[in-house]
């Protein structure tokens, strides 16, 4: 017989069994939910993290291709190295990070805050290059305490060094680093983004002959991102070798002769020195660490290195034999990481170190155009050989007096004469008869206006003005004024090194020559015809041989005809401030008193041996005075050392 009691307990187990299935029931519920959650939605994420867990895919970077000159002397190569990285990705805190490498290598506050920096505009994921030159030492401590450092590693690399430093920073260019923006802009996949690619000169012309090819490899990593197994899926393919046409013995001496210009070198150990450096802080700027040797002035004043250009050719084939930009820069500072101060040094330097002046520099060619000027007269049946003018010092355009550098003139001169004498009012006259436009076309046909096809980046093209550039460039008229200053090399004309050397080798051998940098010894280069009147550019020679050899030629003390070498050339001194009419009146002031800024440029052109010619070139020293006396004797020196080098 069943009791209430019974009854009652049955209910009880009943109600306790509802409430324990419903809870199971609901817990199913909720572990049901929670794994459709995550093996559903969130199933591709975690997948992905897991696999980032178990393999990580790297690229095996290349060997990058060497660079030599001519005779095959190494100007890039590579260097084996250890490199420290960390991955923002795998790291709880990156300053933290970077605060405790620094406590195990050599890590500045300011190369930290660099890092910092850097990986504010990257993806994360991306590789930060802490430093790429560890000791022995440093890699020691590192292993050590390896498990410690999350997202960090540091491996065995190759560094690229440049072991002529500064003699060819410009030609060679740099490496570093794939930036963003080059990623963005399609130059580079983001899977190469650990490579460092070409930023400047031939590294950055050639980079993908450089290059290679990179290699894969897979890693096995825990999740805290360290390696465990690793294995190649793809070696790497080594980059080629190139030569380039460029003589490291020429480049040396023409780059020495530039930076002394007509001064006389003192050692930098010298007390005078160091006493003009502590009394001139913006001096000690101009003069770089590595400067061993400085400059003292007819004045007594030390002063830093000439700042200019010298490029020489070969006339039959285009190849550059030296591209020397003054002042320059050391790439080595760009194979690492270049620190801040190092890199304002170079920025906030007024010489300008980073700019290739060979390429880049656009200067007035002054008097160094008058042979074109010269040539389109005689195109144009304007002049002959014996046409002559009278030049009493000066020459009245319209309102305005235009003067010869020749105070009291040159008398009766002509086309030769003009030319040997550098003789500014026979190229006022001829200018004005002959017009812009033709002056211009044939500037063009010569090389100038437009950039050389040398193949390296960061040339300029210049500017040849006309009529129509100056309604669309300025949205006004041409005049007779910009004409005569036109006729000289002044007013808007504007030329590079490179242009004016290419200008050279075209007026001694009448050929569309064409300038290169890399060697290739197998092709002989066929240059089209200039089209131009053989006995005009004959006259033409004929008054640069004179510049040389004649009794008033204006570069007449730095011929080579004792050596044995005959010199064709024209020598060119630019002003950069308008000089005025009391100026004129009272006394032009010498260019070694003006500041150095006013001074006025000095060029020369030529080429050589004039029966027979080989090599042009040409030679700019800002602000370093007159051509007869500054540029035409560093041009003379180095036709002289590359005839008897028989390169």
């Amino acid at each position: 017989m069943i009791t209430r009691s019974m009854r009652l307990h049955e209910t009880m187990i009943s109600r306790r069994a509802l409430i324990l299935g419903g809870a199971q029931a609901l817990l199913a519920g909720g572990l049901a939910a929670r794994l459709y959650y995550l093996q559903i939605q969130e199933g591709l994420t975690y997948d992905r993290l897991s696999e980032r867990n178990k393999y990580d895919f790297r690229i095996i970077p290349p060997s990058r291709g060497r660079i030599f000159d001519m005779r095959g002397r190494l100007l890039a190569g590579n260097a084996e190295a250890y490199a420290l990285s960390i991955i923002p990705d795998y790291t709880n805190d990156l300053a933290q990070s970077l605060h405790q490498l620094a406590r195990l290598i050599e890590l500045s506050d300011e190369a930290m805050a660099d890092i910092l920096k850097e990986a504010e505009g990257q993806s994360s994921f991306l590789p930060l290059i802490i430093r790429s030159d560890l000791t022995q030492r440093e890699v020691s401590r590192l292993v050590v305490r390896s498990p410690e450092l999350s997202g960090v590693s540091f491996a065995k690399v190759e560094k690229r060094i440049y072991p002529q430093g500064l003699l060819a920073g410009h030609l060679t260019g740099y490496v570093n680093r794939v930036t963003r923006d080059e990623i963005s802009a399609g130059l580079i996949t983001p899977e190469l983004a650990s490579l460092s690619t070409g930023k400047t000169g031939v590294e950055k012309a050639q980079e993908q002959v450089l290059r290679g090819a990179p290699g894969r490899e897979r890693i096995l990593v825990n999740a805290l991102g360290r390696p465990i197994r690793t294995a190649v899926d793809e070696q790497p393919a080594t980059g080629k070798d190139i030569r380039i046409t460029i003589d490291v013995d020429c480049q040396y001496q023409a780059l020495a002769w530039l930076k002394q210009g007509p001064h006389k070198p003192v050692r930098r150990s010298h007390p005078k020195v160091a006493r003009a450096l502590a009394a001139s802080k913006s001096l000690a700027k101009l003069i770089p660490a590595e400067e061993t040797t400085v400059f003292e002035d007819s004045k007594g004043r030390i002063i830093p290195p000439e700042t200019g250009s010298v490029v020489v050719m070969d006339i039959r084939t285009g190849a550059v034999r030296t591209l020397v930009p003054s002042p320059t820069f050391d790439p080595n500072l760009f194979s690492g990481r270049i620190s801040s101060s190092e890199w304002k040094a170079l920025i906030e330097n007024k010489r300008q170190p980073l700019l290739d002046r060979a390429l880049s520099g656009q200067y007035s060619p002054g008097s160094t155009f008058k042979m074109l000027v010269a040539l389109a007269a005689l195109e144009a049946g304007v002049i002959s050989e014996k046409t002559s003018f009278f030049c009493p010092g000066h020459k009245a355009v319209g309102n305005k007096d235009f003067h010869c550098w020749q105070k009291d003139g040159h008398g009766r001169v002509n086309v030769i004469q003009a030319l040997e004498r550098s003789c500014d009012v026979f190229f006022y006259e001829i200018g004005l008869k002959t017009g812009i436009a033709r002056i211009a076309e044939m500037a063009r046909r010569l090389g100038l206006g437009e950039k050389t096809r040398i193949g390296l980046p960061g040339e300029k093209s210049g500017l040849i003005p006309d009529k129509d550039w100056k309604e669309k460039a300025i949205g006004s008229f041409w005049t007779l004024g910009e004409t005569v200053n036109a006729s000289i090399g002044q007013g808007y004309v504007l030329t590079t090194p490179i242009q004016l050397a290419v200008m050279t080798a075209r007026l001694a051998n009448g050929k569309a020559v064409v300038p290169t940098v890399m060697e290739n010894p197998d092709a002989i280069p066929e240059f089209a015809d200039l089209d131009i009147n053989p006995y005009a550019l004959k006259i033409i020679r004929r008054g640069m041989r004179q510049v040389m050899n004649g009794s008033l030629g204006t570069a007449r003390k730095h011929d080579l005809s004792e050596e044995g070498y005959k010199l064709a050339g024209k020598t060119g001194t630019v002003q950069v401030k308008a000089i005025t009419k009391a100026e004129r009146e009272s006394g032009i002031i010498d260019n070694i008193d003006r500041p150095w800024k006013f001074r006025d440029h000095a060029l020369f052109v030529g080429y050589a041996p004039f029966d027979d010619p080989k090599y042009a070139v040409s030679v700019i020293v800002e602000h370093g005075g007159g051509g007869s006396g500054v540029a035409a004797p560093i041009a003379s020196k180095v036709l002289r050392h590359l005839l008897k080098e028989g390169i």
